[in-house]
């Protein structure tokens, strides 16, 4: 009886929670975060580590590889906030503008290319059980990106997420 209780009385100082940050009105705006190409290729390269047991010869390949990936995605940020200024400053409306289909074809075989690479690299640095598992990791996180997005797109249609 005791945790029935406690369950109740964190479900309503949860919705209490809930109700009164809905009220607060706009956010504030915070300031973009500073990508930093060391930390990200820290967070992939130990997450790859604990999934898969990499030995130190394994971990420190993997480090730099993901560490030339995330420079190569903090330049292609650089140049898409510099798009984004120079809109801004020109007053032409930042509404979210969709990409003509040659150039969606064209950053999918980009992006097709990069996994190819990378997965080439992988195969290099880890054994056949590693690799295999690897594979099957990134399968999971496509899979879960595509729900995550199709879900997004259901809720928009259905009027529950505000458009940006």
């Amino acid at each position: 009886m005791k945790e029935f209780g406690k369950n109740l009385l964190f479900t309503i100082m949860v919705l209490i929670a809930t109700g009164s940050a809905a009220q607060e009105g706009p956010r504030r705006q915070h300031p973009p975060r500073e990508f930093n190409p060391e930390e990200f290729a820290a967070r992939q390269t130990y997450a790859l580590h604990r999934a898969l047991q990499l030995d130190s010869i394994q971990f420190q390949a993997i480090m730099l590889m993901n560490y030339a990936d995330a420079v190569t995605m903090q330049d292609s940020m650089k140049v898409r906030r510099e798009h984004r200024e120079k809109m801004r400053a020109s007053g032409e409306s930042l509404k979210r503008q969709q990409p003509s289909e040659e150039e969606r074809k064209a950053r999918m075989e980009l992006e097709k290319q990069r996994r190819e690479i990378k997965n080439r690299q992988m195969k290099q640095i880890l054994n056949a059980e590693q690799y295999n598992k690897y594979l099957k990791l990134q399968e999971e996180y496509s899979e879960r990106k595509r729900n995550r997005r199709e879900g997004q797109g259901r809720m928009r249609r259905e009027g529950r997420v505000p458009k940006f």
